[in-house]
């Protein structure tokens, strides 16, 4: 409920019915913003004079994180670049929070693990990847851990604010599409938390690390049947009547896709890293049901044989390839 209310502050767009309803709602929540902003700056400055120290490793260690609250890519890109690294022969050690999974002490990452153990995303990138993947909330703890693994690079997933890592490269991902024509977007004294959704500004850090923004464009082209093992490019797809159900941070991106599309969607959103329990992909039709894999980490052990997979591509293919130049040159 709290989250979807937040979405909606956050996430309304100009010309939305009730937009400024949210608009003052944002205005009231300046002052906690404005506290919020100054415990930013405060926490930074401990930092920057070593009063709260930050720990440095032997091991090339990278931040992937998003300075808004929501879903902007971090995971898709994360997967994309330890593959890429991979691929030109490194060992890559991966770190993920375990976000609302019921464990949050280190813990290593098979492709077999709960994901309500470990996490969805944890368990996704362990799936997606030959990455050594660990996950758990003490982010220091697992990168020493990798490090005595004799990795050659350690990725993080999310992490942005865990100051007291130090890392050579943080990689902040934007999705511009996702806040375009927002309250943040046009009324800039409302960025910052609860007033809008950035959780950080580039100022606030005071990190010495080596700084890449990128902004992040994902196409759906094609849908995965997971029991048939089949691959179907999205405009192929013969049944345009669907339902598209989610359980991630900005559902109504994809969903703006596939109508553009052609596809006549029937939705079904979920807070962020829902816990399924198989009656939400039930319905009293045989219309596909189109999922993210993300989605279907924590689905795949209800049967549903009109169950699919959406799988995504980046527009800017070059991303990864100028990302993974600059981390071996490290």
């Amino acid at each position: 409920m709290l989250d979807n209310l937040l979405n909606k502050l956050w996430y309304i767009k100009k010309g939305e019915s009730n937009y400024w309803f949210y608009l003052l709602m944002s205005i009231f929540l300046l002052p906690l913003s404005g506290i919020y902003f100054f415990v930013l700056i405060i926490r930074s400055i401990l930092y920057k004079f070593q009063i709260l120290r930050t720990i440095n490793f032997t091991k090339p260690v990278i931040v992937i994180g998003n300075c808004v609250i929501g879903g902007q890519g971090k995971t898709p890109l994360t997967i994309s670049l330890a593959n890429e690294l991979a691929f030109r022969g490194l060992k890559v050690g991966l770190v993920a929070s375990g976000y609302k999974s019921g464990n949050r002490s280190l813990s290593n990452v098979l492709p077999n693990s709960d994901p309500s153990n470990v996490g969805d995303e944890a368990v996704l990138i362990a799936r997606s990847t030959q990455a050594i993947v660990i996950s758990g909330s003490d982010r220091v703890s697992a990168t020493e851990k990798l490090v005595k693994e004799n990795v050659d690079c350690i990725i993080h997933d999310d992490g942005l604010d865990h100051l007291q890592l130090g890392r050579n490269m943080e990689i902040i991902v934007i999705k511009k599409q996702s806040y375009a024509d927002t309250i943040s977007d046009n009324f800039k004294f409302c960025k910052l938390l609860p007033s809008g959704p950035w959780r950080t500004l580039e100022f606030h850090r005071m990190l010495d690390a080596q700084t890449e923004f990128v902004d992040i464009e994902y196409n759906t082209f094609q849908i995965i049947h997971p029991k048939k093992g089949l691959k179907v490019p999205i405009k192929d797809c013969p049944e345009k009547n669907i339902h598209l159900v989610l359980g991630i941070a900005l559902p109504h991106i994809i969903e703006s896709e596939l109508i553009n599309k052609g596809y006549t969607v029937d939705s079904h959103f979920y807070d962020d890293h829902h816990d399924y329990n198989g009656c939400e992909i039930i319905f009293n039709d045989n219309n596909p049901v189109f999922v993210t894999m993300k989605d279907y980490i924590k689905l795949e052990k209800y049967q549903n044989d009109n169950l699919w997979i959406l799988e995504h591509e980046y527009k800017n293919k070059n991303i990864i390839n100028n990302l993974a130049d600059k981390i071996i040159k490290i």
